[in-house]
């Protein structure tokens, strides 16, 4: 049973006020307006409102046409407040539509923007927002970090229109706490902000706050209250005109009748609400309710109607990566496919939902293994050196004893100096003998000591990058979960004690609190970026490049061609890190404006190039001296079986080259 609470959050906020119910008659005049030959700054107002009236709505298809119409006006008045809220506007629709990547695209230009209008009411917004992406992501103490600003803008602040924007503060915390499964700290949260009146789209918030109160006594097993906050709700929507919210309490009503086992109105709720997300293309929501609908269907023995909703569902799971959904549904599909006598699609299927729903845990494994199999390597090594060792010494001791016997030989028997020659020379050619046995034994342990070191090098750089993983989770999960607890209490302490506002030392604490959380963050995801797990090698580094010219002190770009398959973790980690170290030495060292980073895989090849136009080195002189940083980019580089050159130039540049040759083992099928 699943229970879509993300789309409730998500859909709250930004548009700060809704137009009414207006006769067909007063949108021609809007569209009228709009549509001017000549637009100014009434078109702009009327594109407003209508964005305004299709958002209420929720029919996000005709929001996101008339956002984008009003983009190029708003720039060519140069009216920048206009266009700042209009950019925050579409991040708000993509993320509706569970696009990610768009909605960030939109609310970054909203930060380039910030400075211009210095809007306050507009940066709560903006946190608001990035705490929803967060939300979609399950990165829940994120999300309650962003809401903690946007409560500290409000509470700094002294307008009366900033102060309306506490209430869905309150309830986006309360959303992200019951998420995170706090259900009486959330539900508390919830309360406070219901108790707040009189504020912009107070029936939407009050539905949103409804439902989740209603989801945390249900987590709580508390079923008749549960009940009250969602009839409450469905009360509210009632007076709504808006779609995609109706299809929310849809799913909330089917979640509720199905708990308490009246399948058939469970089934009727969640039919209807999959109905709805038709019209507003939500996926998102979509994938959910069909999921709820098949295993209903299976539950009441109709397996037909069963197999087509969870079909459709898990294509839709599959496309917008809901791995849960697709978990779920590739469990249904086996146990249908089972009772059909289909046990060659049953165990397909089952493959397919153990790959879903344990991938971490098999991930895990694998690394087991990799570092069992290393000490295993390692250590039969050493034992061969050791006997070796022990062979070469004996042999040595032999020569040492025949040259004693030699010499005693001499001295007793000088008379017979011919006799003694002969056999000097016979023991001297068993000695070279024995030399060039011991060389080639030499040889031999050199051999193993070489293939110890690219064993152990293995070992440690795996250890390394699992140790880095490690602590990045236990940073981010762990400590950066206790900051912002601790933040959530300063926070919490400051509000219900208005008089710490005034105490310096209380403010300092909660600076420096807000400071190593930062801190921590940062530190979490340098040492295992989230999107190189997720998205793959090029993505992390199109991430890493931007971050660094969003400095502008080095602008970095990244060519890739023939990179359309993702390589296993272990390579895809190895070559970021050593791209990671190649532009730290060009930041630190090179005194560089530009630099460029070309990835051309074809066939079995890769070549990787990083090229930038710095200050430039004598690569003679480098090669003489140690550098820590380089010796690490070369242990990599050796880990992958690759070579590195170097051509640098003073005052040119520097250009480094890398050639691995890349089996099908390195690559994702």
């Amino acid at each position: 049973m699943k229970r879509f609470l993300a789309l409730v959050f998500v859909l709250i906020g930004g548009f700060s006020t809704f137009v009414p119910a207006q006769s067909q008659k007063y949108l021609d005049s809007l569209l009228t307006i709009a549509n001017r030959s000549n637009p100014d700054s009434n078109s702009v107002n009327a594109l407003t409102q209508l964005q305004r009236y299709y958002f209420g709505r929720g029919l996000f298809d005709s929001t996101l046409k008339y956002a984008k119409h009003t983009l190029p006006i708003a720039r060519k008045l140069k009216n920048y407040k206009t266009l700042a809220r209009v950019n925050y506007n579409l991040g708000l629709i993509y993320s509706n539509l569970s696009e990610s990547d768009s909605a960030r695209y939109y609310l970054d230009q909203v930060v380039e923007l910030m400075p211009l209008i210095k809007d306050t009411i507009l940066q709560i917004n903006w946190y608001n927002a990035y705490s929803r992406l967060s939300n979609y992501e399950s990165d829940y103490i994120t999300a309650v970090e962003y809401l903690m600003k946007a409560a500290e803008l409000i509470d700094r602040s002294a307008s009366p229109a900033v102060k309306k924007w506490m209430p869905q503060t309150y309830g986006n915390i309360s959303h992200n706490l019951i998420a995170e499964k706090q259900f009486k700290n959330g539900i508390d949260y919830g309360k406070k902000a219901l108790k707040i009146r009189d504020y912009p789209d107070e029936d939407r918030y009050r539905l949103s706050l409804h439902l989740d109160i209603f989801d945390a006594y249900m987590g709580l097993s508390e079923i008749v209250i549960a009940k009250k906050y969602l009839d409450s709700a469905i009360q509210i929507n009632a007076s709504l005109n808006n779609i995609v919210m109706s299809s929310i309490v849809a799913n909330n009503e089917g979640y509720y009748y199905q708990t308490i086992k009246d399948y058939q109105r469970a089934l009727s709720a969640y039919k209807f609400g999959y109905l709805l997300t038709d019209s507003t293309k939500n996926d998102f929501l979509k994938a959910e309710l069909g999921d709820n609908i098949a295993g209903l269907y299976f539950k009441i023995s109709n397996y037909k109607e069963a197999e087509k909703f969870a079909i459709e569902s898990n294509g839709i799971a599959l496309r917008l990566k809901q791995l849960k959904v697709a978990a779920s549904t590739y469990d249904l599909l086996k146990r249908i496919a089972s009772l059909k006598g289909d046990y060659k699609s049953a165990v397909r299927y089952s493959e397919l939902n153990k790959r879903y729903a344990d991938s971490a845990s098999n991930d895990k494994t694998k690394k087991t293994i990799l570092s069992l199999e290393s000490k295993y390597q390692n250590g039969k090594n050493e034992q061969e050196i050791a006997e070796l060792t022990i062979a070469n010494t004996q042999k040595e001791l032999a020569v040492v004893k025949r040259n004693q016997a030699l010499l005693v030989g001499g001295i007793a028997a000088a008379a017979a100096l011919i006799v003694l020659g002969l056999f000097y020379k016979n023991s001297r050619q068993k000695q070279i003998i024995a030399e060039r046995e011991t060389t080639l034994q030499q040889e031999q342990i050199k051999f193993l000591e070489r293939q110890q070191q690219i064993v152990s090098l293995q070992s440690m750089i795996n250890g390394q990058e699992t140790e880095r993983t490690r602590i990045a989770k236990d940073l981010h999960d762990g400590l950066g979960g206790l900051f912002s607890t601790v933040k959530m209490y300063f926070s919490k302490l400051q509000h219900d004690t208005p008089v710490l506002k005034d105490d310096e030392l209380f403010q300092k604490s909660y600076t420096l609190v807000d400071t190593a959380s930062l801190e921590v963050r940062r530190i979490a995801h340098n040492m295992m970026p989230e999107v190189l797990m997720r998205l793959g090698l090029i993505n992390a580094l199109k991430d890493l490049c931007d971050n660094i010219s969003a400095g502008k002190l080095l602008n970095v770009s990244l060519e890739a061609h023939g990179m359309s398959k993702r390589m296993n973790s272990t390579t895809e980690i190895m070559l970021f890190r050593i791209i990671q170290e190649l532009i730290n030495n060009i930041i630190k060292h090179a005194d560089a404006t530009e630099a460029i980073i070309q990835f051309i895989l074809e066939d079995s090849r890769l070549s990787v190039t990083v090229e930038d136009n710095g200050k430039g080195f004598n690569t003679k002189d480098a090669e003489e001296q140690k550098h820590a940083g380089m010796a690490t980019i070369q242990s990599r580089v050796t880990y992958l079986n690759g070579k590195m050159s170097i051509d640098s130039q003073k005052n040119v540049g520097t250009t480094i080259m890398m050639d691995f040759l890349i089996n099908e083992n390195s690559l994702k099928t």
